[in-house]
């Protein structure tokens, strides 16, 4: 079995929690971003820059201890399989430690999606069962 990271919009907690459940019943260890809450309208613009690079590089971290990542891009914005800022960037540095990327969703168009697809992701078309066995 794989250690694998959970990526995507924060919009999608809740179905990247159902995805670590789903995985972890099939016996993977998963890692989730954090999901704590912070309120950035009520803070200034040093503590939610703070904030934003303790979870960038918590998440980072989570990356590099993966074999995998499993990029939850579900529809945002009118976008099919969204791929916003933070998560192109989680997909750049699992693709420069050589992990595999993994699409819940084939990337609509969208600004990114030609880098998207230029880091080879695998696309699963929304079925886990289409995960490579390891």
């Amino acid at each position: 079995m794989q250690n694998i990271a959970i990526c995507g919009s924060m919009t999608f907690i809740e179905q990247m929690r159902a995805l670590c459940n789903e995985l972890e019943n099939k016996g993977h260890r998963v890692f989730l971003p954090q999901d704590d809450e912070f309120d950035y309208q009520m803070r200034n613009a040093e503590a939610q820059i703070a904030r934003k690079q303790k979870y960038i590089d918590d998440h980072l971290t989570k990356i590099r201890m993966s074999d995998a990542v499993l990029i939850a891009n579900y529809d945002k914005h009118g976008v099919a399989g969204y791929i916003g800022p933070n998560t192109l960037m989680e997909m750049a540095f699992a693709y420069a430690l050589d992990k595999e990327i993994w699409l819940l969703h084939a990337p609509g168009a969208q600004a990114c999606q030609i880098e998207v697809l230029g880091l080879q992701p695998t696309v699963l078309e929304g079925f886990l069962q289409r995960l490579p066995n390891k």
